[in-house]
Formats: C-alpha cells, sequence, structure tokens
C-alpha cells in the first residue's frame, strides 16, 4: 500500500511537457526534408538520442563523459566523444542542445556554441531547451548561469548589439516555447533532513501539483525555455572574437 502510494505520489508530481515540446521542434524542422542528420550535442544517457532514433531519424550523440558514451554505444546507439567527432568533416542538419549552455560561462559558451554552429549547414536548425533562473537552478552543482532567449540573440543574432561577445555564426529565433512547473517549496529544512514535516512538504507539492495539472499550468512557475533557431550565415572570423 505505501509503494503504491509512492508511486502515486511521483506521478503527481512529475510534469514533463518539455520532451515532447523538443520532438516537436525537432519535427518541424525536418518537416520538409526527406532524409537528415541531427546531432545531440551532450547527448547525456541518451534521453533524446534514443527517442530520435527509435522515431528513425539518422542521429549522432557527442558527448564528453567517457562512461555516459560506453552506455549509448552499449545500448546500440551512435556516440561519440568529441575528439572522434573533430577528426570527421560530418555535417548536420538539426542540433539538439538540451541542457547544456547553462553549464558554460559567456566566454566558453561562445565557443562552444560556435564549434558546433560550424557543424551545421547553411538553413540548418537548433533546437535548445535550458532553464531559466529559479529557486532550484543552483540545485544542479554544474549550473553556471541561466541564460535568456534575448540575451543569446544578443550575441547570435544578425542585429547590432551593444555587447563584447561576437559570434562568428548568426541565428535567426524561429520558434519558442516557456516551461511551465508546479510551484514547489524550496529553502525549507524539511526537504534537506527527514522529518515529521517532511510530510507536510511533501502534501505542499502533491497539493501545487494537482492545481497546476487542474489550471493547464496557470498555477505554477516559468521555469525553462525551448527554442528553435535557424543558421542565416556567419561572419569574418576577425569579427567574432571573445572579450580581450
Amino acid at each position: 500500500m505505501l509503494d503504491a502510494l509512492r508511486k502515486l505520489y511521483r506521478s503527481a508530481v512529475a510534469v514533463d511537457a518539455e520532451t515532447r515540446k523538443v520532438l516537436e521542434l525537432v519535427g518541424e524542422a525536418t518537416r520538409q526534408m526527406s532524409s537528415c542528420r541531427i546531432l545531440d550535442v551532450g547527448c547525456g544517457y541518451g534521453r533524446y538520442l534514443r527517442l530520435l532514433h527509435e522515431a528513425g531519424f539518422h542521429v549522432t550523440g557527442v558527448d564528453a563523459n567517457a562512461e555516459v558514451i560506453a552506455a549509448n554505444r552499449h545500448a546500440g546507439l551512435r556516440c561519440l566523444t568529441t575528439d572522434e567527432l573533430a577528426s570527421t568533416r560530418e555535417e548536420y542538419d538539426v542540433l539538439v542542445m538540451s541542457h547544456v549552455i547553462e553549464h558554460f560561462s559567456p566566454n566558453e559558451l561562445l565557443r562552444f556554441m560556435d564549434t558546433y554552429l560550424d557543424r551545421l549547414k547553411p538553413s540548418g536548425h537548433v533546437v535548445l531547451a535550458t532553464p531559466l533562473l529559479s529557486s532550484n537552478f543552483y540545485d544542479d552543482f554544474d549550473h553556471v548561469r541561466p541564460y535568456q532567449p534575448i540575451g543569446l540573440l544578443m550575441v547570435f543574432s544578425d542585429r547590432t548589439a551593444q555587447v563584447q561577445y561576437y559570434a562568428r555564426n548568426r541565428l535567426q529565433l524561429q520558434d519558442i516555447w516557456f516551461r511551465r512547473s508546479p510551484w514547489r517549496p524550496s529553502h525549507v529544512r524539511a526537504r534537506h533532513i527527514r522529518s515529521p514535516m517532511t510530510r507536510v512538504v511533501q502534501l505542499v507539492e502533491l497539493l501545487a501539483a494537482l492545481a497546476f495539472r487542474l489550471t493547464g499550468g496557470l498555477l505554477g512557475r516559468t521555469d525553462g525555455w525551448v527554442g528553435l533557431f535557424q543558421k542565416i550565415g556567419t561572419v569574418a572570423s576577425d569579427r567574432a572574437a571573445s572579450p580581450s
């Protein structure tokens, strides 16, 4: 009985509309293509790599973690190390970057994204998913900072902006979706140290999740976004540089 209640609680508070939206935008980017090549950048343990492979796409994953690369290969998925990818000349129609960019500082992110955008074919697309700043953002020890759509476009679009970072690849935003999630208490002792109040916190989370579902996400918080970008060109390398 207790296990059944725990399962019910977990299913009630778990809300994931983001996966569906990422796949939907990949479909939007590839709708007019008879065949395409997709690169899942920072693929991790193959969440999208597996789903895209099962959907019939020619998809390759790339990651810096040897353990996750081995796990993906064991599962029959095509996954490369960053060095292996660098040794190829393959170009891609779509890049997927899910929960990657928030792990970089601005100057590191500029170099990282330009490196992969160089592999994107002209008029190719990027599907990018990332969290916004919330009370839980730094629960992930590797999170460096959140990035907002307007901020990225200041660096990667063809519009002039007074910023100190200049990318060599130019992107245009074609579609965007903001993720809504149930509200949940964060900085309370009972979330970190089990006590009689832990059940109260869990009950509050359950009620918040139910309110979120019943109101179609109205009673919740905006804590992430997914964007569809198209590559619209490049600029001369001497103009694209990080700040001195």
